[in-house]
């Protein structure tokens, strides 16, 4: 399937974009934690709003309503340096841990220890685009798909958090908003340049009609990369229209056009990468390694309101046809299809605030899957054949009742009945090759969150459960038949703001049975056979710490011509076995302990803004769960200025790694680290520079 235009076509889709639009922006440089208790501050959606499509300040009053962990990132943070990868997006995002493989798009995602031993092709957290999952029925997804410049806003709910919004995983959900015709009317053209061949265009623009709106926003991308054999070539296509039939009926139609290559220049040992980080692992150039796909998707919200309920009727469709030459040529072409309700009603329950959401997804997806011989990245002969289906059945609901005394109680559920089948239909047949397996279970979730009367400091407590189902990269890998991993999570934290500070912290504890793991095979596989199955008991705990300070003593709530502010964030994670008969109490591999990240910076009321970034792993990281090898420490320090204005040139330069520390952005995890194959480590950039220019009008 070919429906993209070749990058050679991009002036003609620049001059037709803005010819034809223009565009309308934030004005003010946009902070890390945006007062996140103001309750009283309602915006009433008139006319001009969107009913599918809720504007910042409404997101986030609701997702202050939840007694746990969770953020919304204005897209105006990230835009103001490079904005290509998950690590330039989350990067204030305390509790995510996203580093990408090689400075592209193939990223490690992260959330509470979610999907651990994953460094490709995302697992363990729900991620939606306007609500709507964008999942694959097994449960993965691709990074590729993420697009932040079509983006308004991202809103986070880490753990359990995510329950009310359907989601029952151990990461929780990020659900990305775009850009309507109602809240971006006009025109805008972003470009992106830097330092190993980086280019990133972007031509977006909205309208709106009276009763009709319609935004769409294509960006291409490329880069050589900073390793050899890194490079990528991306286009990405997103485009929404809307109809209003009347003040409470809204329709809106999504839909995703991408079409990308990547070339994957494999893992190094440490040596490599201390002697020559850009270098290639030669197997992967030998094999012509890439990750090259092209996906369409279609999807559609109703949203009515009828007194205190709204109602959300959601449908989508994904295709998409993956070439994949790795260690064989993956080649899988998937249809998935989604139905979906929720329910959204605030009427008072005896004579208190009372608010509940409630909703039902059913999904269904169908792969076709073949494995070839790689000759040099082209396909050889067939190797083996299978048909993948994948069905899922999930209702949850939540309450939230006030209490009284600045106290609201919240009970809710998840239940899922997931399926998953495989059938063999060609090449060798082994135990588990093919299977029909179906999982049952309830997530629970009760929590206690509580307000101060100036509504600045809310502090919050809860248990929940959480559930999730092998997905077809796992259950098809074991000797044994994989069972579900779940796990139980207490949370406890505060969120709010004081004068001149700005704060969001959590710490969590969770007790995680049949972890999805690389682990050695009991019998009667042979003495030392591993493979991914499920680990017996092991415990995931953290804390999560955003904050931003006015370094000037200004308090948030006035406007002033300059500030001096500090934004950091601090994700700690100590993930380890329990007690394991063969691991002890060893750390699970994959994920630094410590990550912190921040930003220095003057900013004055004009729009301009200087300062330094860092990002710092203060202590090793395990690649194998036996706790033999590890990557080593490091920090990195840049530097980024520039100009964000409401209309007109927007512009910034920054300077990333600037001592040209070389260092693992991340590695592989493996059950034993076997000196004979030392291949594990992913390097991270080198020092670089980039440089934007953005005009809105």
């Amino acid at each position: 399937m070919k429906f993209f235009l070749h990058s050679y076509s991009l002036p003609v889709v620049v001059a037709w974009t803005t010819a034809a639009v223009t565009l309308h922006a934030e004005t003010s440089r946009p902070t890390t934690l945006e007062t996140p208790v103001l309750l009283d501050e309602v915006e009433v959606i008139g006319t001009r709003g969107s009913l599918t499509a809720p504007t910042i300040a409404a997101a986030r009053i609701d997702l202050t309503r939840t007694p746990g962990g969770v953020e919304v990132v204005d897209a105006e943070r990230y835009l103001t340096g490079r904005a290509s990868t998950l690590a330039d997006t989350f990067f204030l995002s305390a509790g995510v841990f996203a580093q990408p493989r090689f400075g592209s798009d193939e990223a490690r995602l992260s959330i509470r220890g979610s999907g651990l031993q994953r460094t490709f092709h995302g697992r363990g957290i729900r991620v939606l685009q306007d609500g709507v999952p964008i999942n694959l029925a097994d449960g993965g997804f691709d990074m590729q798909m993420l697009e932040p410049t079509a983006a308004a806003y991202i809103n986070i709910w880490r753990g359990g958090n995510a329950l009310a919004y359907g989601s029952s995983t151990l990461g929780g959900a990020i659900d990305y908003i775009s850009r309507t015709g109602r809240d971006s009317s006009g025109g805008l053209a972003r470009l992106e340049v830097g330092s190993w061949d980086y280019l990133r265009a972007t031509v977006a623009g909205g309208i709106v009609r009276k009763n009709t709106d319609a935004y769409a926003s294509f960006t291409q991308q490329q880069q050589d990369g900073f390793r050899e054999h890194a490079g990528q070539d991306n286009q990405r296509l997103f485009a929404n229209a809307g109809w209003r039939f009347s003040e409470r009926i809204e329709t809106r139609l999504y839909v995703t056009a991408v079409k990308t290559r990547s070339e994957l220049p494999g893992n190094l040992s440490k040596s490599q990468l201390e002697d020559d980080p850009r270098q290639a692992n030669p197997g992967n150039v030998a094999l012509d390694q890439r990750r090259d796909f092209e996906l369409l998707r279609v999807a559609g919200k109703t949203t009515v309101v009828t007194g205190d309920t709204t109602i959300d009727a959601i449908a989508a469709w994904t295709y998409k046809d993956l070439d994949h030459p790795i260690f064989q040529v993956i080649d899988q072409l998937s249809n998935d299809a989604l139905l979906g309700l929720t329910l959204t009603n605030t009427t008072a329950v005896f004579g208190r605030d009372h608010r509940l959401r409630a909703g039902l997804f059913f999904n269904r997806g169908r792969t076709h899957a073949a494995n070839y011989a790689n000759n040099a990245g082209d396909r050889g002969a067939l190797l083996q054949q299978d048909e993948h289906t994948a069905t899922n059945l999930e209702a949850f609901a939540e309450s939230q009742l006030a209490l009284g005394g600045g106290f609201t109680g919240i009970a809710g559920f998840t239940v899922s009945r997931n399926r998953r089948e495989t059938r063999r239909t060609f090449g060798a047949t082994p135990p588990n090759s093919s299977y029909d397996r179906v999982y049952d279970e309830l997530a629970p979730k009760l929590g206690l969150r509580w307000e101060n009367a100036p509504r600045d400091v809310q502090v919050y407590a809860n248990v929940s459960g959480s559930y999730e189902p092998p997905s077809f990269s796992e259950s098809g890998t074991a000797v044994i038949a994989n069972d579900a991993q779940t796990a139980t999570t207490f949370e406890v934290g505060t969120r709010g703001e004081r004068d001149w500070l700005r704060w969001d912290v959590s710490a969590y504890y969770a007790v995680v049975k049949d972890e999805l793991l690389a682990v050695q095979l009991p019998p009667p596989a042979a003495p030392g056979a591993t493979g991914t199955i499920n680990a017996d008991r092991t415990l995931h705990q953290g804390i999560e710490l955003a904050m931003e300070a006015d370094l000037l003593g200004r308090s948030w709530k006035e406007h002033p011509d300059h500030r001096v502010v500090v934004r950091g964030a601090w994700t700690y994670g100590r993930f380890t076995f329990d007690d394991d008969a063969t691991y002890g109490n060893n750390t699970l591999a994959g994920l630094p302990p410590h990550l912190v990240r921040g930003e220095l910076l003057w900013e004055n009321a004009d729009g301009w803004y200087a300062g330094p970034t860092f990002e710092w792993v203060p202590v090793k990281s395990y690649v194998d769960h036996r706790n033999t090898a590890s990557a080593d420490p490091y920090a990195l320090v840049g530097f980024k200025l520039g100009r964000r204005q409401r209309h007109g040139v927007s512009w910034f330069v920054e300077a990333r790694n600037l001592t040209d520390e070389r260092y693992a952005a991340t590695t592989s995890v493996v059950e034993t680290f076997n000196p004979a194959a030392p291949a594990q480590y992913l390097p991270g950039d080198g020092r670089s520079l980039y440089a934007g220019f953005e005009y809105r009008f």
